[in-house]
């Protein structure tokens, strides 16, 4: 099953980009993304509503904590961010490569130093060579 979720995951990231990239520089961003948000809404809601599994909402709503809101806020960020750079004139083939090796990076110093994950050899390897790609990618 988890390789099912790795495809969606995969296919979705490259809609996304392929998306923002495409969409239109004339277009107001924040009214196109409070569209998008909408949509995400409904589409969402309605799958609580279908889907098997379903608790009172009250129920759902007490589980919830201060992740929610956050990741409303994470998101918010990363599609403007990622608009406004594409319509900077970024490049779509390196928009995601620069900035997924550059959070993973982020990501790696964040894991061990919050959550005690541990780095073997070949894992020091590997960041050394996206910090290289990084680099590399980078050079014009």
């Amino acid at each position: 099953m988890a390789l099912g979720w790795l495809s969606l995951a995969i296919v979705a990231t490259v809609g996304y980009h392929i998306v923002m990239k495409l969409t239109p520089s004339a277009a107001n961003p924040y009214l196109s993304l409070a569209l998008t948000y909408a949509g995400v809404a409904i589409l969402f809601a309605a799958a609580y509503l279908t889907l098997p599994g379903a608790v009172p909402l009250r129920t759902a709503f007490g589980a919830l904590n201060w992740t929610a809101p956050a990741l409303a806020v994470v998101i918010a960020l990363l599609d403007i961010g990622f608009l406004m750079l594409y319509r900077s004139g970024y490049e779509v083939s390196l928009g995601a490569l620069v900035t997924q090796s550059a959070a993973a990076l982020l990501l790696l110093v964040i894991g061990v130093a919050l959550f005690q994950e541990k780095l073997s050899f070949v894992n020091v390897a590997g960041i050394a060579l996206c910090v290289g790609g990084l680099w590399l990618v980078n050079q014009r």
